[in-house]
């Protein structure tokens, strides 16, 4: 791949990106910083690119891969905590949704991702169950679990 078509295709993905890290998480400096990680590798990979079918699948992909390593290490050290703010990846008027994202971020920490990557994310179940080494019925159960909360927590509200 010839450098300007490497630019082109970075133009035409990086807000995608942007917005694929921010689903994961909060804080845009890290989420800069993953895009950048993300596009540095692409990059240093960009004589290989042409053997891949799809590029955006590949980028979104190391994204994603790249967030969710983050998490792991905010989890690994309690000083680095997940960001509250799920918010950051929609800007919603809509006082409802705004209420059901601040309820999400009262969740515990597995809850919250796995409600996010299924939800927001769109990923499947079974790719849930294998980022987190579990199994699928217990990603089914930390799901209803988080819904069950969110929707009790709601009602009172």
């Amino acid at each position: 791949m010839e450098s300007h078509e490497f630019e082109i295709f970075v133009r035409r993905c990086h807000t995608r990106l942007l917005h694929t890290a921010r689903s994961y998480l909060g804080d845009v400096a890290e989420v800069e910083d993953i895009v950048q990680e993300t596009l540095l590798k692409l990059y240093t990979m960009r004589d290989n690119l042409d053997k891949y079918r799809s590029l955006d699948a590949l980028a979104t992909t190391i994204v994603r891969h790249q967030a969710i390593d983050a998490l792991r290490k905010k989890r690994r050290y309690p000083e680095h905590r997940i960001e509250r703010d799920l918010i950051a990846w929609e800007e919603s008027t809509d006082e409802r949704t705004d209420e059901i994202l601040r309820l999400i971020e009262g969740l515990p920490s597995k809850q919250q991702l796995i409600l996010r990557m299924k939800h927001i994310e769109g990923m499947e179940t079974e790719e849930i169950a294998t980022l987190f080494k579990m199994s699928i019925d217990a990603v089914y159960q930390n799901l209803s679990r988080a819904r069950r909360a969110i929707l009790k927590q709601f009602k009172t509200e």
